[in-house]
């Protein structure tokens, strides 16, 4: 069975790709996410402790992402196939979904072999009586042909009329209903069907080139001659996306690992990439400081720019320390860091300008974190409470920048509830402050993560 291109892989492992190694791994970062690991942590702890090789740590990443991705969409179709399927054991279900991504997305993997490596998996953990369910639910999705790959088939005719066709989207896309329901309150129907469906895509690959280095001009050369004009992208002068699969394994005779190591290139996403320059956040010329700093991509990239960014203050000793190691990686100038909490800075004033990457609920980068789709990581409840952190962490720091410095406000959210409503709240609190612009990822880009950013002046 294959695919019809819903976040299909563009790239063919080949039939012995699909190794118990791999599926093992993948195993174990799943397990690690339903401990509430975001996907890519589970993921570099899983192949961290792992020997596996190139090829088996590259598929097993595909394989934890996909399944993490289409959960919601891997529990309708067992539903649909078992009777009872949360029965099962947690460690079989994930095995199942892990095939039912090979089945239906990796046209390199034959389907035997999807079906076989799983069933060997569940026997050896559960003996031969859920094997034999393994491979009756396996060999049925098979018989189903492209059936499953179409939103009808999602339906459920135990649903009202109404709200049928909805909800086998937000099944067929693998959205929770919270998610999918604000997007449609805030951007109609036809624009949430196309966040749902851009979601759903395998992300691109984003990586930002230190324009300070010796070796920048000839890594942008040697990568734009080694990837086909459609597979990447230019952002700005230095910074590049590259479609699934697309980053050569090796260039200038070094792994992209070891370039970000030697300090010429940082993995940023694009829409990370892009939002600094939609708001001309590098044109700063007086100190920054980075409030919500992270680990930091954001502090780096102005850093390379030439933007005086002076402070950086996060809640996570780990990850401040992560940014201090770029830094010097980097050759960047170095930082003042701190341990503070954006909404109870720890200065009663700054004299120059202030970044606010913001905490959000990330509806933006769903793509490449497809944890946050789980059921109940992002509840009604739970979005709700994001706006009034927002607030307070724009009204504290507000008050601390003074005439003719700026204020940029960021989130990676497509939610007008945290992004302009918010950036509203704080103009109608804080009479001194003008908006001077604003930017969000249009609609309709093919790739582009979700995000949002506004530039605010005290006047």
């Amino acid at each position: 069975m294959s695919g019809s291109g819903h976040g299909r892989s563009k790239r063919s492992h080949g039939a012995d790709a699909a190794s118990p190694d791999a599926r093992e791994l993948a195993l174990r970062a799943l397990a690690l996410m339903d401990e509430g690991t975001p996907v890519q942590a589970a993921v570099d702890s899983v192949l961290a402790a792992s020997p596996a090789p190139g090829r088996e740590r590259r598929l097993a990443s595909e394989l934890a992402y996909g399944s993490a991705r289409e959960r919601i969409r891997t529990e309708a179709i067992l539903a649909r196939l078992l009777r009872k399927p949360q029965g099962l054991p947690r460690p079989m279900r994930h095995i199942l979904a892990i095939a039912i991504h090979s089945l239906l997305f990796q046209d390199g993997i034959p389907a035997h072999a999807a079906i076989s490596e799983a069933v060997k998996q569940v026997e050896h953990r559960y003996g031969v009586r859920l094997a034999r369910v393994a491979n009756g639910v396996l060999r049925s999705l098979q018989r189903l042909g492209q059936a499953p790959l179409e939103q009808a088939w999602y339906e459920d005719a135990r649903d009202e009329h109404a709200v049928r066709q909805w909800r086998a989207a937000c099944r067929f896309w693998s959205l929770p209903e919270s998610i999918a329901d604000l997007w449609r309150d805030a951007y109609g129907e036809e624009g949430a069907l196309a966040l749902m469906r851009r979601s759903f895509q395998r992300p691109w690959t984003g990586i930002r080139i230190n324009a300070r280095h010796p070796q920048s001009a000839a890594l942008r050369d040697a990568l734009a001659a080694a990837v086909p004009e459609a597979e990447r992208a230019s952002l700005g002068a230095w910074g590049m996306a590259f479609a699934p699969g697309a980053l050569p394994e090796e260039v200038l005779g070094q792994t992209p690992a070891q370039l970000r190591e030697s300090g010429l290139l940082a993995f940023q996403s694009a829409g990370s990439q892009a939002v600094l320059a939609e708001l001309g956040l590098d044109a700063w010329r007086e100190p920054v400081w980075d409030a919500c700093a992270g680990v930091g991509g954001k502090s780096l990239a102005l850093l390379e720019a030439g933007v005086p960014v002076r402070l950086a203050t996060d809640t996570s000793l780990a990850r401040l320390s992560r940014l201090a190691a770029l830094c010097d990686s980097a050759g960047a100038a170095p930082l003042l860091l701190a341990l503070a909490d954006a909404a109870m800075p720890p200065l009663s004033r700054w004299s120059g300008h202030i970044l606010v990457d913001a905490p959000c609920s990330g509806l933006g980068v769903l793509a490449r974190r497809p944890d946050i789709r789980f059921p109940g990581r992002r509840s009604r409840e739970i979005l709700r409470s994001y706006p009034r952190t927002q607030v307070r962490i724009l009204t504290a720091l507000a008050t601390r920048l003074q005439p003719g410095r700026e204020l940029a406000y960021l989130t990676c959210t497509l939610n007008p509830q945290e992004n302009e409503e918010v950036v509203a709240a704080l103009l109608e609190r804080e009479r001194g402050l003008e908006l001077v612009r604003s930017w969000t990822t249009p609609m309709d880009h093919p790739w582009l993560e979700g995000m949002y950013g506004a530039l605010l002046r005290r006047r």
